[in-house]
């Protein structure tokens, strides 16, 4: 289990991330910087420094995110054609990624507070 704090990479910002590999953590964070911090493009360069910034997070910390069931959401659950699905620790992670796609993908853009409700209904627990 690694940790990312937001605060590492000089943003005033508390937010967190804990997963078990780098991309799943990359992933999580680029979305996080693009819709937070208004990151333009998360390059190769943006991906080390994530990298370097993990650190062990407690082991209180890690328990908890052990705990966690990681969340899957299928935009086809929303009627759509799209086969696009995320994964995320949290419903309201998962949310926060689906908001991304809903606007890159399908020009929704405003995520309201129903359509967040919606996403979190149809998420279910991801089978890996």
């Amino acid at each position: 289990m690694r940790e990312f704090t937001c605060a590492n990479l000089g943003y005033q910002c508390n937010w967190k991330y804990m997963g078990r590999t780098e991309e799943l953590i990359v992933d999580v964070v680029g979305l996080h910087l693009r819709d937070v911090h208004e990151v333009q493009e998360v390059d190769a360069d943006l991906i080390g420094k994530i990298k370097n910034s993990l650190s062990n997070p407690s082991d209180i910390d890690a328990r908890k995110a052990d705990e966690l069931v990681m969340k899957e959401f299928n935009c086809k659950d929303l009627g759509t054609s799209c086969g696009w699905h995320y994964i995320a620790q949290t419903e309201e992670l998962l949310a926060d990624g689906v908001a991304v796609h809903a606007r890159e993908a399908h020009g929704i853009k405003e995520f309201t507070p129903e359509l967040s409700a919606k996403v979190k209904v149809l998420a279910h627990a991801w089978r890996g």
